[in-house]
């Protein structure tokens, strides 16, 4: 029998047993932080990239009458935005009460561009006066087929004093000017 405080004879010893610890960490082609970079930079580029294609689609360059006529037919994907106003007795609705059929003319009345559009109408209230502002694009027909259907009417947006003068010059008569006020800095300085 072998005393208590011997050790037992083996072939290895406890130092032998145990592996070697590395050094280094072990490679790899990107670190945590890289991925989620590239993951994060991806990420914003979709993102910037249907931002750009829902606003570039969505934006409409308003045009005047004259400047649509004289540009010609617009390309297939492509809408145009123009203002103008209605030319007296133009306007023609259809049977249906879809269609509209009615001719656009400058500010200064130069240039008509007869228009057709097809959809719900409503009770559009035209008149000379009113601003229209359409959607759409010029045909080969030279015919403006717009999409969205759009009326201002003036008056609604008027001071009191403003339609007082233009009932007064419908009248024939000289508008009053408004009465003006102190300038706020030179009132009993």
């Amino acid at each position: 029998m072998a005393p208590d405080n011997e050790k037992p004879v083996n072939d290895q010893s406890d130092d032998d047993l145990l592996l070697p610890v590395p050094s280094a960490k072990p490679a790899t082609l990107f670190n945590p932080r890289v991925k989620l970079g590239i993951v994060f930079v991806l990420v914003a580029l979709g993102m910037s990239y249907f931002a750009w294609t829902a606003f570039s689609s969505s934006t409409v360059n308003f045009h005047k009458v004259a400047e649509v006529s004289s540009a010609g037919p617009t390309p297939d994907e492509s809408t145009v935005g123009v203002i103008g106003k209605l030319v007296p007795d133009s306007y023609v609705r259809s049977a249906d009460g879809v269609t509209a059929n009615f001719a656009l003319v400058d500010e200064n009345g130069s240039t008509q561009m007869p228009v057709s559009y097809k959809g719900e109408i409503g009770q559009v209230f035209f008149n000379e006066h009113s601003e229209i502002i359409l959607q759409g694009r010029l045909g080969t027909d030279e015919i403006f087929h717009a999409d969205t259907l759009t009326v201002r009417c003036p008056s609604k947006y008027l001071t009191e004093q403003e339609k007082a003068e233009i009932d007064a010059q419908n009248n024939g008569e000289t508008p009053v000017a408004p009465p003006y006020q102190q300038d706020y800095f030179q009132r009993g300085a």
